[in-house]
């Protein structure tokens, strides 16, 4: 059986093929696509996976379950829960991830900008360009030098898409990724950072006040 995350339920679980391969000559090779069920007993949907290759399987059934380049449908969307972010930017973050998740790199992209651009709103900085803003950002000790210079990325990059200057090439998955991890970044620096420090000091401050209450009552 083959093994990947379940479009449909999220899982990582086995697939167990379903009926027979279907064999299709396409750009001088061979598609070979086929039915799998999820194992999983929530489940039990069927997804598609299927692999290229540019000689013919000797037995498809065997072969095809064995491949560890098949590409599944539906894909796994990831929607991660972003978390200590005002709604609408933690939302934007994670549609971001999810267009990541199925190779929709211009959408991430140009979501990551707009997750930068609402971050600098969300704290007052309305004024000016992102270019602006991102600086501000910076002088407002919100984010780091590196993360200020590196946030630019986001900004060009967004920029090249908003004002449909698309580039002949498709972007590479390795650019849209290290921008929605910048994105991620710029979110740990400005809110979760230090919500989970405000969470420790709660924490400090509530066991002090504990144990002077033992003391005084002792």
């Amino acid at each position: 059986m083959a093994s990947t995350i379940c479009g449909w339920c999220g899982d990582r679980t086995h697939m167990a093929l379903h009926g027979d391969p279907r064999t299709i000559s396409w750009q001088g090779g061979y598609l070979y696509t086929a039915a799998f069920r999820c194992s999983s007993e929530s489940c039990e949907r069927l997804s598609v996976g299927s692999v290229w290759r540019q000689s013919s399987f000797t037995s498809p059934k065997t072969e095809i379950v064995r491949a560890s380049d098949l590409q599944w449908e539906p894909k796994n969307i990831r929607r991660p829960d972003v978390r200590d972010v005002p709604e609408q930017i933690a939302k934007t973050a994670s549609e971001a991830h999810a267009c990541l998740s199925i190779s929709a790199y211009r959408g991430a992209v140009a979501l990551a900008r707009a997750v930068v651009e609402a971050t600098a709103k969300d704290h007052g900085i309305i004024r000016g360009p992102l270019v602006a803003k991102i600086d501000e950002m910076h002088k407002q000790n919100l984010i780091r030098e590196i993360t200020r210079q590196l946030a630019h990325e986001i900004r060009e990059g967004g920029n090249e898409i908003a004002h449909g200057d698309l580039a002949d090439e498709p972007m590479p998955p390795e650019d849209a990724e290290g921008i929605v991890a910048l994105m991620d970044e710029i979110l740990e620096e400005v809110y979760q950072g230090p919500a989970r420090m405000l969470t420790l000091q709660k924490s400090r401050l509530e066991r002090e006040q504990r144990n002077a209450a033992k003391k005084a009552g002792a």
